[in-house]
């Protein structure tokens, strides 16, 4: 295209997420600045607890399995859809590192077994970080 008083430009498309993104980063900042403060506006930052035994872990993923059982969600965690449970158990195709979890019981017999022992979620509170 030449250049000068005729020239024809193409014009952008507005991409309405990322006007948005602009929009709320800038109010966040405003906002933060205003009142003295830091981080999100909308909710908390996550908080983090280091797992430093293999123990510590199994308990955790056992939880993590039996969560929705111990709150009334389903009787049993194979029933569970969005469990990783079953991912783990069965041998289809899955982005979970299957073969990592495993080893932490052994074998998928000991995984099985492990969740099948009945192990009291109220009395695993030093899993849970500190609200």
């Amino acid at each position: 295209m030449s250049e000068g008083p005729g020239r024809v430009e193409k014009l952008k498309r507005p991409n309405p997420s990322r006007q948005f993104s602009h929009y709320f980063n800038s109010y966040a900042k405003w906002f933060n600045k205003r009142y003295n403060r830091t981080g999100s506006l909308f909710e908390k930052p996550f908080k983090r607890k280091l797992v430093e035994s293999e123990d510590y872990l199994k308990r955790l993923v056992y939880y993590i399995h039996h969560n929705p059982v111990h709150h009334d969600f389903t009787d049993t965690i194979i029933e569970y859809p969005w469990s990783s449970y079953l991912e783990i158990i069965e041998p289809s195709e899955t982005k979970l590192k299957r073969e990592e979890v495993i080893d932490w019981f052994d074998d998928v017999e000991n995984f099985k077994f492990y969740h099948k022992q009945e192990h009291e979620l109220d009395a695993m509170n030093e899993l849970l970080i500190d609200s």
